[in-house]
């Protein structure tokens, strides 16, 4: 299924003439690149930042973010979302060990908040793109709407009660959810969110997801001036937010196929060009893609050397946890070194 959606995907983009991709590509602005990787970089580290949060300050800085690198490097190249588990699994290994349920809840709370932030990112291009009225308050609703959701996360983490009590008024209207099953459903999701029960930590957690996107935003914007003599900010949120969405669509690894398609609909819906297909978006959307993967396999490599562990290892120690399906497993993974 992967494959053919990125074929799709690709055929899609690459039907007309490629010609006009090489030239654009030929005449791109690469000194562009180097500002871009070097604020992406700053903005893997905010993220480090954010986990260390939602772990209660358990790993230490250059833990946190060379921990993280891995996990997107391996997310990368990987498919099923391995990384996720292979820096659960890296974490454990950390003297004092991160419980595993722990990474793991975390990785809940920072999928939430990413996903409001999308919703926000969305709502932000909309509202500041030329478009009808009605879109712009669709836009502005979402925005605001992001922001309720992370203030009804953090209640529901410090009220649980609360939260079953709202299911119980839903299974009123809609009877599947008053069924024990869902209560056990929720009681998981409330207990993936717990880190939010604290208002400080979801202050610091929220904090520096805006920042981390923020970066991603300023990153975007500047490579935009490798193909585009006119780029705009509404082009970056747009490309960036879709290119988020895309993560869920199966494809291969990388995400080869629908993130060029996520990033030339976002361009072409912004006004830089007319169609998505055109050569200036794909060309576009191919070189932002490489860069991506390149730093994230770049900061992935540094943090295994710095975790003194071997790609071939944090695999098979995250497929053991795939496999397991258990709260502890026993790592077959070399000591921590000093560094």
């Amino acid at each position: 299924m992967g494959v053919l959606v990125s074929a799709i995907a690709l055929g899609y983009l690459l039907r007309r003439d490629l010609s006009g991709v090489r030239d654009e590509l030929l005449n791109a602005r690469y000194w562009t690149v180097i500002p871009c990787v070097a604020i992406s970089v700053f903005g893997l580290w905010l993220r480090s930042l954010r986990w260390r949060v939602l772990l209660k300050g358990r790993l230490g800085p250059a833990h946190s973010f060379h921990i993280l690198n891995v996990s997107y490097f391996i997310n990368a190249v990987l498919p099923l979302r391995v990384g996720e588990l292979a820096r659960a699994a890296l974490a454990a290994r950390v003297r004092p060990p991160v419980p595993l349920l722990t990474s793991l809840s975390s990785v809940v709370v920072e999928r939430l908040l990413d996903t409001l932030a999308v919703f926000a990112l969305i709502g932000l291009t909309l509202a500041i793109l030329p478009v009808g009225l009605e879109i712009g308050v669709l836009g502005l609703a979402m925005g605001v709407g992001a922001v309720i959701g992370v203030i009804v996360l953090a209640v529901f983490a410090a009220r649980p009660a609360w939260a079953h009590r709202v299911l119980n008024v839903g299974g009123r209207v809609i009877p599947p959810l008053g069924r024990a099953a869902a209560h056990r459903w929720l009681d998981q999701l409330l207990e993936g969110i717990l880190p939010l029960a604290s208002l400080r930590a979801t202050l610091w957690a929220v904090t520096w997801t805006a920042a981390g996107w923020a970066a991603s935003v300023v990153a975007g914007y500047i490579i935009l001036y490798s193909i585009f003599d006119e780029p705009s900010w509404a082009a970056s949120m747009a490309m960036i937010a879709l290119a988020s969405f895309v993560v869920a669509v199966p494809a291969v690894p990388g995400n080869l196929g629908p993130f060029e398609a996520a990033v030339a609909f976002g361009i072409a819906g912004a006004g830089l060009v007319e169609q998505a297909g055109d050569a200036p978006s794909v060309a576009f959307a191919v070189l932002l893609h490489v860069v991506n993967l390149g730093t994230y396999i770049l900061m992935g490599l540094i943090g295994l050397w710095y975790e003194d562990v071997s790609l071939g290892e944090v695999t098979r120690a995250a497929q053991s946890l795939r496999a397991q399906r258990a709260p502890t497993v026993e790592l077959d993974l070399p000591n921590e070194v000093a560094h």
